[in-house]
C-alpha cells in the first residue's frame, strides 16, 4: 500500500522563478492497484513519481509505503523498494555493460539474496535471467554478454523492466515507458509490462500521454493539473468512460480545454 499525505513541493522559492509544482496531493493505493495517470506538460506526473522516489524531499506532507515512513528516506535505500521505468530507453541501465551484469546488478540490489544470488555472476544466475527473457519473445534471451547501449528501444525497456521486477519491489512506477518506441513495439513493451504486473500482483503507477491507454490499463485512471488531482476514477464508471467523457470531465472540473501537443486523444 501507498500512501501519499497531503505533500507540497515549490521550486526556487521566494524567487521570481517560484513554481509550486506538488500543491497539497494526497493519494492513496492499495495493494495491487494499476493507476494510469495523464494530464498536460507541466500536470504534475514526473514531479510526484520523483517525490515518491526520493530525489528531492518535499516541502510538507508524509508518505508511507507498506508499514515504512520513506518521507524522509534516501533515494538510494527507497531504490530498493521501488522499481521505476523512464521514457528514455538509455535511462536505469548501464549501456556499457552486458545484459547479464545489469540484470545482476539489479537483482542484488534488494540486499535479499545471498547464496547462488550474490554479486558473482553464476551459470545458474544466468541460466534464470535467460528462462525469464525468453518467456517475452524479443529476441534477447541469448544474447547475456551483449552490451546494453547496442539493444533496440523496445528491448532495453524489456530488460529494464525485469531488471525492475525480478526482485518484486513494493511499487512500480512507469514513467511514459513506451512513448520513445515505434507503434507496434509500444504495444508488445505494453503486452508485456502488464504480464509482469499481473503475475507478480505488483501496485503499480504509470504515467501515460494517450488517454485511451489510460482508461484500457489498469484499474484507476487519475487525471492531474497545476500539481493537483483534478479527478480519481474506476470501477464502472472508468469502464464507461469514452476519451470524449474524459476530455470533457477535465473541462467541467477546471473550467478550461485540455490542450498538449503530446496528448493522444484517440
Amino acid at each position: 500500500m501507498l500512501v501519499v499525505d497531503h505533500i507540497s513541493k515549490t521550486f526556487e522559492k521566494d524567487t521570481v522563478n517560484e513554481h509550486a509544482a506538488i500543491r497539497d496531493l494526497s493519494i492513496t493505493l492499495q495493494d495491487g492497484d494499476f493507476v494510469t495517470i495523464v494530464g498536460s506538460n507541466g500536470a504534475g506526473k514526473s514531479t510526484l513519481f520523483n517525490a515518491i522516489c526520493g530525489s528531492w524531499l518535499t516541502d510538507s506532507g508524509k508518505m508511507m509505503l507498506d508499514d515504512i515512513d520513506i518521507t524522509f528516506m534516501n533515494e538510494h535505500a527507497r531504490a530498493k523498494m521501488i522499481g521505476r521505468v523512464f521514457q528514455d530507453p538509455m535511462k536505469g541501465t548501464a549501456p556499457n555493460m552486458t545484459i547479464e551484469e545489469n540484470l545482476a546488478l539489479a537483482y542484488t540490489r534488494s540486499g535479499e539474496h545471498t547464496s547462488m544470488f550474490s554479486r558473482a555472476i553464476t551459470k545458474e544466475k544466468v541460466k534464470f535471467f535467460r528462462e525469464n527473457l525468453a518467456r517475452y519473445n524479443m529476441g534477447i534471451e541469448d544474447r547475456m554478454k551483449t552490451k546494453i547501449g547496442l539493444l533496440s528501444g523496445g528491448q532495453r525497456q524489456v530488460v529494464t523492466l525485469l531488471m525492475c521486477t525480478l526482485s518484486v519491489p513494493k511499487l512500480l512506477l512507469l514513467d511514459e515507458h513506451t512513448a520513445a518506441l515505434d507503434p507496434e513495439t509500444a504495444k508488445k513493451v505494453m503486452e508485456i509490462t502488464k504480464q509482469i504486473v499481473s503475475e507478480n500482483h505488483i501496485t503499480t503507477m504509470m504515467i501515460t500521454h494517450n488517454l485511451q491507454q489510460a482508461l484500457d490499463t489498469g484499474n484507476r485512471t487519475i487525471m492531474m493539473d497545476s500539481g493537483e488531482i483534478v479527478f480519481d476514477i474506476s470501477g464502472k464508471k472508468r469502464e464507461q468512460m469514452t476519451v470524449k467523457d474524459l476530455v470533457a470531465l477535465f473541462a467541467e472540473k477546471r473550467k478550461k480545454e485540455l490542450t498538449n501537443d503530446r496528448m493522444m486523444l484517440g
